[in-house]
C-alpha cells in the first residue's frame, strides 16, 4: 500500500513538471512564428514544410519553427528565441534602423529593440519609440535624396560634357597625327635641300681656296723676290709676338737693318718717307714696305675691305630681285613679316596644359591651343599654306646654280628650323593627348574632367592637394610633402589611390586613399592620418550621385513611412 502512494506521488510530480516544462515553453515561443527573421529570409522559411540548416548539417519541420528548442547547429531553426547560441535575431524596428543582434539577448529583461519585438514574454515592457528616435535619421536621409536629386542632373550635365571634351580630344589627335606625317615628309624635304646647299657651299668654299692657292703659287713664280720680303715680313711679326710674350726678344738692330735694307733698294722713296716709317707701328711699317713692292696703297687697305663687305652686302640683298623677281612672291612676303606668314601664327604656342590648383574652379574642356593648329573658319589650314610655301620655296632654289644664292640658302635654313619647331610642337601634343586617353575615367566617363584639375582643402596648419591622374600632397609653409602619385581608383570607382609618395622616417612609403560621395561640387574634406604616414580623405563629387542609388534611398524612405504608427503625421 505505502509502495502505491509513493508511485502515485512520483507520477503526479512527474505531471507537475512536465505540465510546468509545457507552460513555460509556450510563453518563451514567440506568437508569430516568423518573429526576429529578416523580409529577406521569410522566403526560405515559407517555402517547404520541411526545412534545411543553413549549414546543411539537418533538416528541421516549420512546426519546430521558434519552439524554442535548438535543433540546427547554426540557429536556423530558432531565429526568434534563444535557444541556440549561434542564432541572430532580427528587429524591424518600422520608422527607424531596422537591426540584427545575439538571439541571447532576446527576453532578456533589456530592451533592445526600438520596437520592444526582442521582449516578448511579458516580464518587461518596452514600448515603441522607433518614430520618435528615427525622425532624425529619416530627415537625414530626406537631405540625403535632394542632394542626389539634384547631384543626378549635375552628373548628367558633366557626363554630356565629358563626352563632348573626350570626342574633341580623340579627333584632334587624329588630327595631328595625320598632319605630324604630311610635315615630317616637309621637314625630310627641306632636310634635302638644305643639305645639299650645305654640300654646294662647301664644295664653293673648297674651289675659292683652290683658286686663292693656285693665285699665290703663281705668284711666288712671278715674283719670288717679294715672297721672299714678305716671308722676312712674316717671320718679323712672328718675332715680334714671341718678344710680346718674352719668350724671344730680338735686338732692335736686327729688324730695324732689314728695313733699312728694303729703304736702301727703294731709295728713290726719299727721306721724308724714311721719316714717316718711324713713327709707324712694326705692323704698319711692315704692310708698308710690302706695298712698295707690290705697289698697292696700304693706307687703303682697310677701306677697300670694308667697301668690299659692303658691295657683297648689296649683292645679297639684291641679288633675289635680279635673278627671281615675281617667281615666287608667296615666299618673299612671308619673309618681310614673320608675324604674317600664316593667318594663325598662333600654332607656335605652347601647347603646355594648365595646372588648376583651385579647387573650385571650372573644368575647361577647352584649352588656350585646342585651336592653335588649324584655322577651321578658312578654306585653307595652316598645313596647306606651309605646303604651299615649301613648294614654291623648293621650285625656285636651285643649288646648281654657281656661286650659290646666299638669300635663298637663308630662306630654305628658316623654313626648315620653323617647320622643325612646329613638328616638334606637333609630336609634343600627340604625347600630351595620348597620355591622356589612355587612363580610366570611369564607365561613362564621369571623372574625365578630373585629368587636369586639383582639389584642396586646409587641416589646421596644412593644405592638402589632391590632382587626379597626377599625385596628392601636403604642403606647410613653403614645404612640400608627396603623399602619392595616381595609381588607380578601387571599390567600383568610389575610392582613388595615391602611392608611392615620400619615404616616412623610419616607416612606410606615404600613401593617400581618397573615398568619394555624392555631393554637388567637387570639395575634399576630412582629411585624417588614421594609420602612420598612411592618410585618408573625403571628397565629395556629382561623379557619385548614381541614378540606382537615389532609387535605393527613395525604396528606403518609402519603407520607412510604409507602417507609420497612429497619431504621428509626417511632416
Amino acid at each position: 500500500m505505502k509502495v502505491k502512494m509513493r508511485f502515485i506521488a512520483v507520477v503526479l510530480c512527474v505531471l507537475c513538471l512536465l505540465s510546468e516544462s509545457i507552460v513555460r515553453s509556450a510563453s518563451s515561443s514567440p506568437k508569430n512564428q516568423f518573429l526576429g527573421i529578416s523580409p529577406e529570409d521569410e522566403k526560405y522559411y515559407k517555402s517547404s514544410e520541411v526545412i534545411k540548416c543553413k549549414d546543411g548539417s539537418k533538416k528541421f519541420s516549420r512546426a519546430q519553427l521558434n519552439d524554442d528548442f535548438c535543433d540546427c547547429p547554426d540557429g536556423t531553426d530558432e531565429p526568434g528565441t534563444s535557444a541556440c547560441p549561434g542564432g541572430k535575431f532580427y528587429c524591424r524596428n518600422v520608422g527607424h534602423t531596422p537591426l540584427l543582434l545575439f538571439s541571447s539577448r532576446v527576453n532578456d529583461g533589456i530592451c533592445d529593440c526600438c520596437d520592444g519585438s526582442d521582449e516578448y514574454d511579458g516580464k518587461v515592457n518596452c514600448p515603441n519609440t522607433c518614430w520618435e528616435a528615427g525622425k532624425v535619421a529619416r530627415d537625414k536621409l530626406k537631405k540625403k535624396i535632394a542632394t542626389y536629386h539634384e547631384g543626378v542632373s549635375v552628373r548628367k550635365h558633366e557626363v554630356e560634357q565629358a563626352r563632348v571634351a573626350m570626342a574633341k580630344d580623340e579627333a584632334e589627335l587624329s588630327k595631328l597625327q595625320n598632319e605630324e606625317k604630311i610635315l615630317k615628309r616637309l621637314v625630310e624635304q627641306l632636310k634635302e635641300r638644305k643639305e645639299q646647299i650645305e654640300k654646294a657651299e662647301e664644295k664653293e668654299r673648297l674651289q675659292k681656296e683652290k683658286e686663292e692657292q693656285e693665285r699665290k703659287e703663281a705668284e711666288e713664280k712671278a715674283n719670288p723676290e717679294k715672297t721672299k720680303v714678305e716671308e722676312e715680313i712674316k717671320h718679323g711679326r712672328s718675332e715680334v709676338e714671341e718678344n710680346s710674350d718674352g719668350e724671344h726678344k730680338p735686338t732692335e738692330s736686327t729688324y730695324e737693318d732689314k728695313i733699312g735694307i728694303l729703304e736702301d733698294s727703294h731709295s728713290y722713296q726719299g727721306k721724308d718717307a724714311s721719316e714717316k716709317t718711324e713713327s709707324l707701328s712694326r705692323e704698319e711699317l711692315g704692310r708698308l714696305v710690302a706695298s712698295r713692292w707690290t705697289g698697292e696703297d696700304a693706307s687703303k687697305e682697310g677701306g677697300d675691305v670694308d667697301n668690299a663687305k659692303d658691295n657683297d652686302h648689296e649683292d645679297h640683298e639684291e641679288a633675289p630681285k635680279d635673278t627671281h623677281e615675281g617667281e615666287y612672291d608667296g615666299y618673299a612676303s612671308e619673309t618681310d613679316d614673320d608675324n604674317q606668314r600664316y593667318d594663325d601664327e598662333d600654332v607656335d604656342d605652347d601647347f603646355g596644359e594648365a595646372d588648376h590648383g583651385d579647387s573650385d574652379s571650372s573644368y575647361k574642356y577647352e584649352s588656350d591651343t585646342d585651336s592653335d593648329l588649324s584655322d577651321v573658319t578658312t578654306s585653307t589650314s595652316w598645313l596647306e599654306k606651309i605646303q604651299k610655301t615649301v613648294l614654291n620655296l623648293l621650285q625656285a632654289v636651285n643649288v646648281f646654280q654657281t656661286p650659290v644664292n646666299r638669300s635663298e640658302a637663308a630662306s630654305v635654313r628658316k623654313e626648315y628650323d620653323e617647320s622643325s619647331a612646329k613638328l616638334s610642337k606637333i609630336h609634343s601634343r600627340i604625347s600630351s593627348l595620348t597620355q591622356k586617353l589612355k587612363h580610366d575615367f570611369g564607365p561613362n566617363k564621369e571623372f574625365y574632367s578630373f585629368y587636369d584639375r586639383c582639389f584642396e582643402s586646409k587641416q589646421n596648419k596644412y593644405v592638402y592637394k589632391v590632382c587626379p591622374y597626377k599625385q596628392a600632397s601636403q604642403v606647410e609653409g613653403h614645404s612640400t610633402t608627396r603623399l602619392g602619385s595616381w595609381e588607380k581608383f578601387e571599390d567600383s570607382y568610389k575610392v582613388m589611390v595615391f602611392a608611392n609618395g615620400d619615404k616616412c622616417w623610419n616607416g612606410p612609403d606615404r600613401s593617400l586613399k581618397v573615398r568619394l560621395k555624392c555631393g554637388l561640387k567637387n570639395e575634399v574634406a576630412d582629411v585624417d592620418e588614421p594609420s602612420r604616414c598612411e592618410y585618408v580623405a573625403l571628397l565629395s563629387t556629382p561623379a557619385l550621385c548614381l541614378e540606382e542609388k537615389l532609387q535605393e534611398l527613395q525604396h528606403k524612405l518609402e519603407l520607412l513611412n510604409k507602417e507609420q504608427p497612429q497619431g504621428h503625421d509626417e511632416l
